[in-house]
């Protein structure tokens, strides 16, 4: 009798094991975040997911938002045809190397508080995107071509705008980036148009 009660006992203790470590293992379980929420919440601003979805960007290396410096200056040629061509300047001002591939996003704003003028700028299809690679104190550039608001007549309702919000490819946390100018505010009207990250600064 007693060999019998010894064995029930033991078959109890071993049930009980079995329980107590399966529930640690459920809530250590990790959590996958939501994809595309962080992207969402700067779509009203035009941050431009990067022309990779082919696979031409670095992930792991590219350039962030806060690892950047910018200024605009004019484009060799200055403008033509009506349109005033300006590069935005990207140096890396850091001791490591990081990468760019693909559209920033690019908008004029105004006043104090980043207000939005116009829809952000357009993609420039006829350059191809090439992934660029940033050494430290090494710099790249985008042209923004903005069209004179002479143009258009009074559909344009010119109004003068402070400067650019620019997101780095793939980030959605934007950059001030002071350039004055006078552009159109009427929606899509004198729209702007941005090209992709070039390495260096010649055409």
């Amino acid at each position: 009798m007693f060999p019998l009660m010894v064995l029930l006992a033991a078959a109890a203790g071993c049930g009980g094991g079995d329980g107590t470590e399966a529930a640690p293992a459920a809530s250590g379980a990790p959590t996958t975040p939501v994809a595309g929420s962080a992207a969402a919440s700067g779509q009203s601003t035009g941050p431009a997911p990067s022309a990779s979805a082919g696979g031409g960007g670095d992930v792991t290396n590219r350039c962030r938002h806060g690892g950047i410096t910018f200024k605009v200056q004019d484009a060799p040629g200055g403008g033509a045809a009506g349109s005033q061509y300006l590069w935005i300047v990207l140096t890396n001002p850091s001791s490591r190397a990081c990468t760019l591939y693909g559209y920033p996003g690019v908008s004029w704003v105004t006043g104090d508080g980043g207000q939005q003028v116009n829809q952000p700028a357009e993609r420039d299809t006829g350059v191809e995107p090439k992934q660029v690679k940033l050494e430290s104190g090494q710099s790249a550039h985008v042209q923004v071509r903005s069209p004179q608001p002479g143009n258009f007549g009074d559909a344009c309702k010119p109004v003068d705008v402070r400067g650019y919000r620019v997101y780095l490819p793939d980030e959605t946390a934007a950059d001030f980036v002071p350039s004055p100018q006078r552009v159109c505010s009427a929606d899509g009207v004198g729209r702007a148009q941005v090209g992709p990250v070039v390495a260096g600064l010649s055409q």
